[in-house]
């Protein structure tokens, strides 16, 4: 009986103590942002976001993702003076869209 006993207690202390030490003392937060990521012909583009001054792109031969808060943008890539990509996109935290340009 004692030793049916003791085995029990120390069941329960490994259990207890192998449970505290993958115990998460609080919560994870991160920064609210989202991406876009531009692919295709960038070319002598422009982008510009919402309202905001178009800005050349800098490196147009690699996919560029730009940091951007979460919410609707309208997203406006321009060449040459004319618009190719006109969109009004919604933003979901920490989620990447994609906007080919051709």
């Amino acid at each position: 009986m004692k030793k049916i006993f003791l085995g029990s207690l120390l069941a329960i202390i490994l259990l207890l103590t192998g449970c505290a030490f993958n115990y998460d003392r609080g919560a994870v937060q991160h920064e609210e942002t989202a991406y876009l990521k531009l692919t295709g012909n960038l070319e002598n583009a422009y982008l510009a976001i919402d309202d905001n001054a178009p800005v050349m792109i800098e490196e147009p031969d690699k996919n560029i993702v730009y940091q951007i808060e979460p919410g609707t943008h309208i997203i406006t890539v321009t060449r040459n003076g004319a618009v190719v990509v006109k969109r009004e996109l919604y933003f979901d935290d920490q989620i990447t869209r994609e906007v080919e340009v051709r």
